[in-house]
């Protein structure tokens, strides 16, 4: 018959030592931190992504603006709209990169559901019959958010993977392409819904699938 085990002798004793184990972690810390890697604040990180986004659409409107390919009348009848959609961006953009804007991001979610209802439900009667398929639209909004989507993917390496992190800052990227679709269409709320609003969810969810499939930079909240 086998001797009792003794618990508290065993909980008491050291466990086992790998002093290769351990001269491995050190040297790979002190690998990463000869790097010395830019550390950026999510804050800069939150502004770059709203300029990204929000800027692009100003830059977008302005260079449509000076070529007559949209009117001052068309910017100011759809004024409301376009400060609805860079507002939306900006706190979208914000709440995504933000350690404690959990709140945020679920506010954020509702913001933009509530903004692309506004979009479909202002629209009226086109006064023309449209030349182009509406697949046009949603190919060329989702072109325009490539590269805040770029700004979005890799401010969200600097923490760890979080859905709903992913996803708001996707639909501040897709606040772009519906940017965009304000001032350069005029078709009718059914087109919105099925193309505009299709876009502005691709983009979203190409955040979110991204951002899962890469490995971040830090492991921050």
């Amino acid at each position: 018959m086998s001797p009792p085990l003794d618990l508290d002798g065993l909980l008491s004793q050291e466990p086992p030592r790998d002093g290769g184990a351990a001269e491995r972690v050190l040297a790979a810390a002190r690998g990463e931190l000869a790097l010395r890697r830019p550390v950026r604040h999510w804050r800069t990180q939150a502004v770059w992504l709203m300029a990204a986004s929000g800027g692009l659409a100003l830059v977008v409107a302005l260079v449509m603006l000076a070529v007559g390919a949209v009117s001052g009348a068309t910017l100011l009848g759809r004024a409301h709209l376009l400060v609805l959609l860079l507002g939306t961006s900006a706190i979208c953009a914000w709440g995504a990169l933000s350690p404690r804007g959990r709140g945020l991001r679920r506010f954020g979610v509702v913001l933009a559901m509530t903004c692309a209802a506004v979009l479909v439900l202002a629209r009226g009667t086109p006064h023309s019959t449209p030349t182009l398929p509406g697949w046009v639209c949603t190919a060329s909004h989702v072109a325009v958010g490539l590269v805040p989507l770029v700004v979005a993917v890799l401010a969200l390496r600097a923490a760890v993977f979080d859905p709903l992190r992913a996803l708001v800052a996707g639909l501040a990227v897709g606040t772009t392409g519906a940017f965009l679709g304000e001032l350069a269409c005029a078709q009718d709320w059914r087109h919105v819904a099925g193309h505009h609003l299709l876009a502005w969810s691709i983009v979203a969810a190409a955040s979110l699938v991204i951002s899962k499939s890469l490995k971040p930079r830090s492991y921050a909240p």
